[in-house]
């Protein structure tokens, strides 16, 4: 039957009277056809017109076993359905319309619910009770490509679930990978997808509304949470059942009574599948990837009897962590549940919902009151974090207003806004600080983040220096100085974290890896070009704060390329290409200095790179690069408004004032 907007439904006393009546003319059918075959027999009649009654009369007697098979499976799926007086919960009633007395309402889809039934029935009643091991490990893969296709029929995907024993269903990831299946991840995947199609469906079959509610009530036992949890993991379920489910299966006794052996999955079921035998884990693992329900779980968690605020909660799964042998699985599933909760990988940079901003502040006070002591699991994903908020944590490092401000969501008193740079929270330089030691020293993530301030540097002060060179309301100095800033305590807090040792080898390898081999046919690529601006602004700040640390640094940076590092001049440089780039008001430069294909101002490496080739019989490179750079000092020189707003602008992004306040305010 086509689809149609118009009620069409099944009555299933009259359709069993149909069944009734039908059997009936059959049989007199097939009495007649007997009865007139012998009396014409008799008189050597031929009597093929009445053998063709017969097979008439089997046809029927065919379809009354059809529709009595349909009639149990219209009632079976239409259990708890309003028209039935049943109780089948918010579920049926909000997903199917009274159709009238007696009638039962459902998708147009009998066919593909008895293939569901088939199935159902295949698998609940014979394949996983009936066999074991080797065998039933082949049978269950065998068929698994005809469960799969249920999911493109989210009503079939239901109605198969809906017609598995409830025991069957709870131990679906047991049963598979007691087995022995190597196919078994593979296998319970497809369940949960064909689950989760069933999840998702805009209109539940009325019998799934109690397979929902089994999902999202309390087990009988942590074995069956488990199982549950496992089956949800890959489902990709509608945020309110992965929230509901999670609650009830452990998140909320987790919440009342943590200190517990949350121990649930067998060697079994986590080999088979890769997942973690915590079931506090297993809770965490369903909600990572769905940032709504994350905040709901830890808006509700516990329930009325837990009275902790989010950051608590929070707290509470860290502390379990670093208690318990499995302590890495939940710290692993909490940092990505802490991603989600911030939309870190969902939402842009500086374009942060509320929502999503308020749960990330408070992850990065969590996890930063741990600093280096955060589980290693869990620094990757706060790296991810601190990619995504990269304006908040930047904003974080700022002295120049509101220098005694608490984090907090609220816009401090006295702060100024820079152009560019929208936090939707903001932090104080301690805070930012404790959170960086939470990756601080991962090399990975640590040069993930790096790469990121780099190129939000450089975004930044270009559309500042266009601002600029509009009305010069010195964007491109306060700008600077706010990098200056945040520079001088991301190194500090780097020393803190690997002392000052490793903190300056660890700043002379990334500087020497970003001013080798950045050209690509001799034209600059835009993103080393971004990361070695903001790799000269760290390494400045190292060769202002000590002496000791700049000699080191230097010795390092000489052994690797053989040359000086010229800081001063490079950040110069750098300041003017990117005002140059922005128009901001100068002079035309000599077209010695210009990239002919960029149509930029050369970079310091670009000149490097032109004095080593030019460099022939006995003149060395470095003299014919002071040469060049001679004229780039004679052209900055000579405008006077650009060559102040460079000054101005190195200088304040290497000031040490940050650090030395940040220590003042770390003992406070």
């Amino acid at each position: 039957m086509a689809p149609t907007a118009e009620f069409c439904g099944i009555d299933p006393e009259q359709m069993g009277a149909l069944a009734t009546s039908l059997r009936g003319a059959a049989d007199r059918l097939t009495a007649f056809s007997r009865e007139f075959e012998e009396k014409l027999g008799r008189y050597g009649i031929g009597t093929p017109a009445l053998r063709e009654i017969v097979d008439i009369a089997d046809w029927g007697g065919r379809q009354v076993s059809m529709l009595h098979g349909r009639i149990d499976l219209i009632k079976t799926l239409g259990n708890g359905a309003p028209e039935l007086g049943g109780a089948g919960g918010t579920g049926g009633a909000a997903s199917i319309a009274a159709g009238g007395p007696g009638l039962i309402r459902l998708p147009d889809e009998l066919k593909d619910f008895d293939i569901a039934q088939g199935l159902a029935r295949m698998y609940g009643e014979n394949i996983l009770v009936n066999f074991h091991g080797e065998s039933q490990a082949r049978l269950i893969h065998e068929h698994i490509d005809e469960v799969a296709e249920l999911a493109a029929n989210p009503q079939a995907a239901a109605a198969f679930f809906a017609l598995l024993s409830p025991k069957v269903r709870d131990s679906l990831p047991n049963l598979i990978a007691n087995t022995g299946s190597k196919t078994a991840k593979q296998d319970l995947a497809t369940f949960s997808k064909v689950l989760g199609a069933a999840l998702n469906a805009p209109a539940l079959v009325p019998a799934f509304a109690q397979v929902r509610a089994d999902l999202v009530k309390p087990a009988d036992n942590r074995a069956a949470a488990w199982n549950r949890l496992a089956l949800l993991k890959g489902a990709n379920a509608p945020s309110s059942v992965r929230s509901a489910a999670t609650r009830a299966l452990v998140l909320d006794d987790f919440a009342k009574k943590p200190r517990q052996d949350w121990r649930a999955g067998g060697p079994a079921e986590t080999k088979a599948y890769g997942l973690p035998s915590d079931l506090v884990a297993m809770g965490l693992e369903v909600l990572a990837g769905d940032g709504t329900a994350v905040r709901d779980v830890f808006a509700r968690m516990g329930g009325a009897e837990v009275t902790l605020n989010r950051t608590d909660k929070m707290k509470l799964f860290l502390d379990y962590a670093k208690e318990v042998g499995t302590g890495d699985q939940v710290a692993d599933a909490f940092g990505r549940v802490a991603e989600a909760g911030s939309e870190a990988t969902t939402e842009k940079p500086g374009q942060h919902s509320p929502e999503a901003a308020a749960f990330a502040l408070d992850v990065i006070k969590v996890a930063g009151s741990f600093g280096t002591a955060l589980p290693a699991v869990a620094k990757d994903s706060m790296g991810v974090i601190a990619n995504s908020y990269v304006h908040e944590l930047v904003s974080g490092g700022r002295f120049d207003k509101a220098a005694d401000r608490a984090s907090s969501m609220q816009i401090p008193k006295h702060w100024e806004a820079f152009p560019g740079v929208t936090p939707a929270f903001y932090l104080n330089p301690v805070d930012t600080s404790q959170f960086m030691k939470t990756f601080v020293g991962e090399d990975k993530v640590a040069d993930a983040f790096k790469s990121t301030v780099a190129r939000f540097r450089h975004d930044t002060l270009l559309a500042a220096a266009r601002l600029d060179a509009q009305s010069d309301n010195n964007h491109f100095r306060d700008i600077s100085m706010m990098f200056g800033d945040f520079g001088s305590i991301a190194f500090r807090t780097t020393v803190d974290v690997l002392g000052e040792e490793d903190a300056v080898a660890d700043l002379a390898r990334d500087f020497t890896k970003n001013t080798a081999g950045f050209l690509l046919g001799e034209i600059p690529i835009a993103g080393p070009v971004a990361e070695l601006g903001w790799g000269i602004t760290q390494a400045y700040i190292v060769s202002s704060a000590s002496d000791a640390w700049a000699d080191s640094f230097e010795t390092q940076v000489d052994a690797a390329k053989k040359e000086r590092s010229d800081l001063a001049k490079r950040l110069k440089y750098d300041m003017a290409s990117l005002l140059h780039s922005g128009g901001y008001p100068a002079s035309e430069p000599p077209k010695e200095l210009i990239n002919a294909t960029t149509s930029t101002l050369k970079t310091y490496d670009e000149f490097v790179a032109e004095a080593k080739r030019e460099a022939i019989g006995n003149k060395r490179w470095e003299q014919v690069l002071q040469q060049k750079l001679a004229a780039y000092e004679d052209w900055m020189d000579g405008n006077d408004k650009l060559d102040e707003k460079i000054e101005s602008s190195s200088r304040v992004q290497t000031s040490d004032l940050a650090e030395n306040l940040l220590k003042v305010q770390a003992r406070d």
